[in-house]
């Protein structure tokens, strides 16, 4: 009985450890894409390593086996990185070549923008009054964002937004109009 429990034990810690690193790993890749650079996940790894060996973590078999696992699979991720960010060049690379203008080239006069066609009145209307936008306006913008990004992400535009992100999307609505008390 106490063989069993210690081999349940090294399989447990086995696939723990190996769990736990691979959701190390892909943290680290969420993060540092974030910042437009996950091949940084590869060398935190190795810092983390660096100072597990110095004996600045504590001692742990579990930490220990997770930095074991994660410096295994630091490398693919250095290359996935690596890979991620010259397709990512390639594309805004084309973009430019294709003419589109990435940076505005002229900043718009006030005049101007009274001008152009009102894409989104609701915010227009308030930016023009220089009010707060009511409540009905935000419902607006909030259906508008669902309408245009969001339906892809959280499910299809024919099933109505779960409560979450509903609450989300009256958050962000919130944020695009301006002046909110």
């Amino acid at each position: 009985m106490q063989l069993i429990l210690i081999a349940a034990g090294a399989i447990g810690l086995i696939v723990g450890s190996l769990a736990a690193a691979a959701l190390f790993c892909w943290l680290l890749w969420y993060v540092f894409r974030l910042a437009l650079h996950p091949e940084w996940g590869a060398p935190a790894i190795l810092i983390l390593l660096v100072l597990g060996l110095v004996g600045k973590l504590p001692k742990s078999q579990f930490l220990d086996m997770t930095l074991t696992f994660a410096v295994v699979a630091a490398v693919p991720l250095w290359f996935a990185g690596r890979a991620w960010r010259r397709q990512r060049r390639q594309a805004l690379k084309r973009r430019c070549e294709q003419g589109v203008d990435l940076q505005v080239s002229e900043p718009i006069e006030p005049t101007e923008a009274v001008l152009l066609p009102q894409l989104y009145p609701a915010i227009t209307a308030c930016i023009n009054d220089e009010r707060s936008p009511t409540r009905e306006e935000v419902h607006v913008v909030a259906s508008r964002l669902w309408r245009e990004g969001f339906a892809q992400r959280f499910g299809s535009q024919a099933v109505p937004a779960s409560f979450a992100a509903r609450r989300m999307l009256l958050r962000a609505a919130r944020v695009v109009s301006p002046l909110v008390v």
